[in-house]
């Protein structure tokens, strides 16, 4: 809660001090850590920020027509503060020095003017003046680490993690019965035939609910954290790590450490019963009843290192590390088109998809954005799911809105739906959306995993069993109001009740009336390539059976599955209103085997938007692929629209 700003006689200037004050707390209601310093006889910086990950960004602020005063003092406090990640310079314009209402005018104003001074006691080397809103300022500041360092934090993090999966599989790996046990287990929903790469995605499902645990904790009293359920020896427990550690990753203690007890695994029933949460922990509590088929040595070698890479990792600030670390470790992601979506595209993908829509909105009202159905046909680990979650918060906090968990809640319940042909995908992606804000309880999540494969006449497409239909047979559903026809071994796990619910003789997924559909499908193109992680009789027959769909609408198979998604979502948008946006091969810009994807666009969508990159290192948007890509972002026409629009073209260098 912010308290109130000052009273300002308007015969007055407006001091520094107060508009400090002010700043700051714009900048806590825009999700930054900052508090206004009060001078002292040592001289303290005007502004601290203290970001998620731990560094801390001081400001010193002045009007813009007493500028020169300032460098001095940025000096002083970079001398001062050598271990500070930045410290910088913010100009108030001086025409605000007698508004009436200074708040409103700084929550309004689009030329604050700041600079970079200087970072780890380091000057800069020039002054690039940055002129920003508030809401501005805070993105630009939280984005800071990644442009002074160099180094995406969830890259490095992920490196950690990675090879805390690996030397957990590798543990569990020695001991022949209970690896091959946890591999079926991802095996038997994921369809992944390299039996090291499911084991790895076995462990990497381990640290998210290890991850989502501690989360958990801070937020609920009832909750112990990850090293109060293993009962440690010890109050440590790291392993050990190799190689060289970023500077900015905290290095970690290393102590020895034993597991004597099942407090774990107590501890994640708990949570499904008496908490809920039941789509993060089901899974992972499978796969610990395997592990714990063993010694309490193997399982104390097995967690070890999971529960090091979590603590060293834990301030990271990112809303997909397990999302990255899943595109890694697939090792036949090529083979299966599986490319996600990187989380700076998928952040600019969505950023843009929303400025200026919906149009007349009120983003303050925490229930207009839950009143949207968003879709992913093919979610993955749910970074762009994600990305509309978090976007939709920014701009409820930026609007003046006090209700983030409400309109969490509500995003999750009932705006996003998520289809995936992987449980371990949809894993992830429950347990990302309930770590963006740990102390909501979800009542449902609209997260679906799709059959994949042939039995007998039953053909299943996965979420292209959508083509032309309103409803489709899911295989595992992460939500309890499924309804429909008969399947063979789906598995309901809802977001209330204890557990998994048991064998479902029928669940349907309905795809509802679309404000907007975003993707980033398989690029896949026919012959061995698709389905290719099916047997080849089994595949012959998916490929026959989309093609006799395909030739209805306007999409060829020639294109891959990416063309195949396009033509599922594109009739559920609503006209004149919904919302089409895309990552897909940059050859749907021009190639001969997109025309009739080109031709669907045309008809029945104004093309607003056509993002390629340039960039010789980085000709991609997608994780784990050299291709080159487009964004694309579409709003579906009214009935009867043949106006002319504005295409917008940008090439990234």
């Amino acid at each position: 809660m912010t308290t109130p700003s000052p009273e300002i006689p308007r015969s007055e200037n407006i001091r520094e001090e107060a508009v400090n004050t002010i700043l700051a707390e714009l900048l806590q209601e825009h999700g930054l850590t900052a508090r206004a310093e009060r001078r002292g006889p040592q001289g303290v910086p005007d502004i601290q920020v203290t970001l998620k990950t731990g560094d801390a960004i001081l400001l010193e602020c002045k009007w813009d027509d007493a500028a020169t005063q300032l460098e001095t003092q940025l000096q002083e406090r970079l001398a001062a503060h050598p271990d500070r990640l930045a410290v910088a310079g913010v100009l108030y314009p001086s025409r605000l020095k007698q508004v009436d209402d200074i708040r409103q005018a700084l929550q309004t104003v689009g030329d604050l003017q700041w600079y970079l001074a200087g970072s780890r006691g380091e000057p800069s080397p020039e002054r690039h003046i940055r002129r920003v809103s508030a809401a501005g300022l805070a993105d630009q500041l939280r984005a800071l680490p990644l442009e002074l360092e160099g180094v995406d934090r969830v890259v490095a993090a992920a490196g950690i993690v990675g090879h805390a999966v690996e030397q957990a599989a590798q543990t569990i790996a020695a001991h022949t019965r209970i690896a091959r046990s946890i591999a079926d287990i991802i095996a038997e929903t994921d369809r992944e035939n390299d039996r090291r790469a499911a084991l790895r995605i076995g462990c990497l499902v381990l640290f998210n609910a290890l991850a989502f645990q501690d989360r958990l904790a801070i937020v609920n009293d009832n909750v112990p954290t990850v090293l109060q359920s293993l009962r440690l020896t010890r109050t440590e427990i790291l392993p050990q790590l190799s190689g060289r550690r970023p500077r900015h990753v905290s290095e970690p203690l290393r102590v020895d450490a034993t597991v004597n007890d099942i407090g774990l695994r107590e501890t994640w029933r708990q949570i499904c019963d008496t908490i809920d949460y039941v789509p993060v922990f089901d899974l992972a509590i499978k796969i610990l009843n395997e592990l714990y088929s063993g010694s309490a040595e193997l399982v104390g070698n097995a967690i070890a290192p999971l529960v090091g890479a979590m603590r060293a990792t834990g301030s990271l600030e990112g809303h997909d590390l397990s999302g990255r670390l899943f595109h890694t470790l697939l090792t036949d992601a090529k083979f299966t088109g599986a490319y996600y979506t990187s989380v700076p595209a998928a952040t600019m993908l969505t950023r843009l998809v929303f400025e200026g829509w919906p149009p007349q909105v009120d983003w303050s009202d925490h229930e207009f954005p839950a009143s949207l159905n968003v879709a992913d046909l093919a979610c993955g680990t749910g970074t762009l799911l994600i990305a509309v979650a978090a976007e939709a918060e920014r701009r409820h906090q930026a609007a003046g809105g006090q209700d983030v968990s409400a309109l969490h809640k509500a995003m999750v319940e009932q705006a996003i739906h998520g289809y995936d042909v992987q449980l371990s995908a949809i894993h992830f992606a429950a347990t990302s959306l309930a770590m963006l804000n740990p102390d909501v309880q979800f009542d449902r999540m609209n997260l679906y995993v799709m059959p994949l494969g042939a039995s007998g006449d039953n053909v299943s497409l996965g979420s292209l069993d959508f083509l032309g239909e309103d409803e489709a047979v899911v295989q595992f559903a992460l939500s309890p109001g499924t309804t429909g026809i008969a399947t063979n071994g789906a598995q309901k796990v809802s977001g209330s009740g204890n557990g998994t619910q048991g064998v479902a003789e029928g669940i349907t997924a309905r795809l509802p009336s679309l404000d907007l559909a975003i993707m980033n499908p398989p690029f896949t193109r026919t012959g061995t390539m698709l389905f290719g992680v099916l047997p080849a009789a089994e595949r012959r027959k998916l490929q026959l059976e989309l093609g006799s769909r395909l030739r209805a609408r306007q999409a060829s198979a020639a294109a891959g599955l990416g063309a195949a998604f396009v033509a599922a979502a594109a009739p559920k948008l609503r006209p004149g209103e919904g919302r089409l946006a895309l990552v897909l091969p940059a050859t749907v810009c021009t190639g001969y085997s997109w025309q009739q994807t080109r031709a669907l666009i045309e008809r029945d969508f104004a093309l607003d938007l056509v993002i390629v990159s340039h960039d010789p290192t980085r000709w991609n948007f997608s994780d784990s692929t050299d291709l080159s890509e487009a964004l694309l972002i579409a709003t579906r026409r009214a009935k009867k629209d043949k106006s002319e629009r504005r295409t917008t073209f940008v090439n990234l260098w």
